[in-house]
């Protein structure tokens, strides 16, 4: 027995040994190359088959006892026979430990080299890409999945099996590139860890996507879209990013909105190249809702001006709305506003949602210069800083501002206000609207407002001579075309305004009243009295118009006219009343004349002045026209006789500037028939002496030619002689040697012996 049990031990060992062998053996062998690249040919096959396209897959290499996985040059065509999809190398490392504690621990994923040509035609296209080229690696798994999903279920205690557990250590991604279409998206590398803390940390370089689409106006607008590097990293619950040199560009491919056009700012969404620094740090992401902060931000943009040195808020936001809380922004040097809370509903067809917003009261300081390059290059000198108030809300048409309040630091200014925009949409259909049902400016802070301004100032003395000013009105801001009226409360009366600045024309327009107005402490002129009075007004803000009356007159007036009539007035001890008075200024002076009709004489006086400033120097001239041997004339006549006066000299002036211009025409075509004759003459005289030289030079080859001619011919009859000289030689020399004579010439014997 114990033989039998020894030997059957031993068989049974053997036994195991064999199997052992035999499962090393076939692990062994299944790690070969050889098996594998047997495994890969057949898996090749078997997804093209599935797929219908060629496929290629160059070489795998699979360790079944540390379960690696190297793939190498993956690629995939679609139907058209183009290259679809090109992967260079994947690798997944899992750990077999923790599969049997029931986990799936990928310990390292790595993915280089991927390239992805993607297309999708839209629905209204008639090329061939109606379908997605990559829509037939969806639907052929698809269908495996349908499968799966009809067939018979398996009962739940049989099926019942624990759920496995997913996580990954690291996984690094390198030299990415995808093209849906005629957008693309690349990736320089993105690297992801897990610490031993169980945290996550990463980093992504050299990400950046590129697309074009059209705007509302059919311009086709070239977007691009690039982050230099992306931290990641868990801390205390948060999850931050690190947003390092953010850039956006976009290009509509038209010359920016504000070309030949210096009043308009630079700001353009068709040309924008903002580069931007951003932290951002996440707390909760649950139910489609995200709750986190944005820490920091700083965007410029050098072209366009636009220059944030901070941006911060909190964030709430899902799919259907945003919560702000707590922003503060800094634009420029000294723009400074913060509000407590801010929501924005985002529109949804589904629900029929549309997009709108409010905001709290947004408080703090604008310095407008910080504003000025963008949007008003006007502002471009306004340091001065205002402390602001509003409360915002709109839409996508318009936008609502309450409770205006706009001061100064030091008390001199206070506005209060409230206002619309709508036609946002269309510039033609643009209206801005505010009312200001109060505004104070003390002292001197009137002419140092106006000083921000880069615009001519004309009477400055005047302003500050009425005093603190309480202005209540409003004033719309239609499209080339900007409404002012209200009334000015002063200490030297009070009055109500209407003007009109129309941008088509270049011409501002206006009315003004006054019922109690001290003209003459106002004007620097103690003889005149207070006045009630009305007047209607034109001034040419034309730039170019403006331009050739100042170079042909000088002078520093506006360039206008003024009618108006007096109800009421005093001058000196003197009292006046039904009063016309009409002012016409090209700039250097102004023209004035007042008028008022009586029953046996009408009274009347012109003047003129050259500066607003010195208005006590004005000439006056006066005039009496009496109206008993004639007839009376009608202050439309006046006004009508004064028109003409000034047409008059208007035309004379234009006279004499045509007959001046025209001495100069002629001076100039003078001068100019005078050069071209100079011109002619010398180019004349230019061909004689070139004439002359080639005709000099042509003698001068003639005797050089008949010089050389002369001499050859002298060098042949030289060269006769002397071949006569040796000929007659050499017959003297034959007759010595016993030649006998004959009849023949000796001429004839000396050719025969030459021949």
């Amino acid at each position: 027995m114990s033989k039998l049990v020894k030997w059957l031990i031993r068989t049974a060992c053997g036994l195991v040994g064999i199997v052992v062998v035999l499962l090393i053996a076939g692990f062994c062998v299944l790690n070969t190359s050889w098996l594998q690249e047997k495994l890969l040919r057949q898996a090749t096959t078997l997804l093209q088959e599935k797929l219908g396209t060629n496929v290629q897959i160059d070489s795998v290499s699979i360790d079944l006892l540390t379960l690696d996985a190297k793939l190498y040059g993956l690629s995939v065509d679609d139907r058209q026979q183009r290259k679809m999809l090109r992967l260079e190398f994947l690798q997944a490392d899992v750990d077999v430990w923790a599969l049997l504690s029931d986990k799936i621990r990928v310990s390292k994923a790595s993915i280089e080299g991927l390239d992805a040509q993607l297309f999708k035609a839209p629905k209204d296209s008639l090329t061939p890409d109606t379908v997605a080229n990559f829509q037939f690696v969806i639907d052929a798994f698809k269908s495996q999945k349908k499968k799966d999903a009809t067939a018979k279920k398996v009962p739940a205690d049989s099926a019942h099996k624990k759920q496995l557990d997913f996580a990954i250590d690291k996984v690094k991604i390198e030299r990415i590139g995808v093209r849906f279409n005629s957008d693309t998206m690349s990736l320089g590398k993105l690297e992801l860890l897990q610490t031993h803390d169980g945290h996550y940390k990463g980093e992504i370089e050299g990400l950046r996507r590129q697309w074009e689409r059209k705007n509302k106006k059919g311009q086709l607008v070239s977007h691009d879209l690039a982050v230099t590097q992306i931290e990641y990293y868990e801390e205390d619950g948060e999850r931050l990013l690190n947003l390092n040199r953010v850039n956006y560009k976009t290009n509509n491919h038209s010359p920016r909105k504000n070309a030949n056009k210096p009043k308009r700012g630079f700001f353009d969404v068709g040309h924008f190249n903002i580069w931007a620094d951003l932290k951002v740090a996440v707390d909760r992401i649950e139910n489609g809702t995200v709750h986190g902060w944005l820490r920091e931000c700083t965007a410029q943009d050098t072209i366009s001006g636009i220059d944030i040195r901070k941006l911060q808020c909190e964030v709430t936001a899902n799919k259907e709305c945003m919560r702000l809380e707590d922003f503060q922004l800094q634009q420029g040097e000294g723009t400074k506003l913060h509000f407590v809370r801010g929501d924005m509903h985002f529109p949804n067809k589904k629900t029929g949602a549309k997009f709108s917003f409010f905001t709290s009261t947004i408080g703090g300081t604008a310095i407008l210069k910080d504003i000025s390059r963008p949007f008003a290059p006007v502002l471009r000198n306004f340091t001065l800083p205002l402390n602001l108030s509003v409360r915002m809300e709109g839409d996508a048409e318009g936008l609502r501002f309450r409770n205006v309040v706009v001061t100064r630091p030091n008390g001199l200014v206070n506005i209060k206000g409230s206002g619309f925009i709508t036609g946002l949409k269309n510039k033609y259909d643009l209206k801005v609207h505010f009312n200001i049902p109060s505004a104070v400016v003390k002292g001197d802070e009137k002419e140092r407002i106006i000083n921000q301004f880069v615009v001519r100032k004309f009477m400055m003395k005047q302003l500050n001579a009425l005093g603190t000013l309480n202005i209540v009105g409003s004033f719309d801001v239609l499209y080339k075309l900007v409404k002012f009226q209200g009334r000015v409360n002063t200490k030297a009366g009070n009055i109500g305004f209407r003007f009109d600045i129309n941008a088509l024309t270049k011409y501002l327009t206006g009315h003004a009243e006054a019922d109690y107005l001290k003209l003459g402490e106002v004007m620097g002129m103690p003889d005149i009295g207070p006045v009630t009075a009305k007047a209607d007004f034109k001034f040419d803000i034309s730039k170019p118009r403006t331009a050739i009356m100042r170079k042909k007159l000088g002078g520093k007036l506006p360039i206008g006219e003024v009618k108006a009539h007096v109800d009421e007035a005093k001058y000196k001890f003197i009292k006046v009343t039904n009063l016309d008075a009409s002012i016409v200024s090209n700039g250097a002076i102004a023209e004035g004349e007042l008028f008022t009709p009586g029953k046996l004489a009408d009274i009347s006086c012109t003047f003129s002045f050259t500066n607003t400033n010195e208005m006590q120097k004005t000439k006056i001239k006066p005039r009496l026209r009496f109206n008993i041997f004639g007839t009376k004339k009608t202050v439309a006549e006046r006004h009508q006789e004064a028109k003409e006066k000034a047409a008059r000299k208007e035309q004379e002036a234009k006279e004499k500037a045509a007959r001046k211009e025209q001495k100069a025409a002629e001076k100039a075509a003078r001068k100019e028939q005078e050069a071209k004759e100079k011109a002619a003459r010398k180019e004349q005289k230019a061909k004689e002496k070139a004439a002359r030289k080639e005709q000099k030079a042509k003698e001068k080859a003639a005797k050089k030619a008949a010089k050389e001619a002369e001499k050859a011919a002298k060098e042949a009859e030289k060269a006769a002689r002397k071949a006569a000289k040796e000929a007659a030689k050499k017959a003297t020399t034959l007759v010595g040697s016993g030649c006998q004579p004959t009849k023949t010439p000796c001429c004839v014997v000396v050719d025969y012996q030459l021949g």
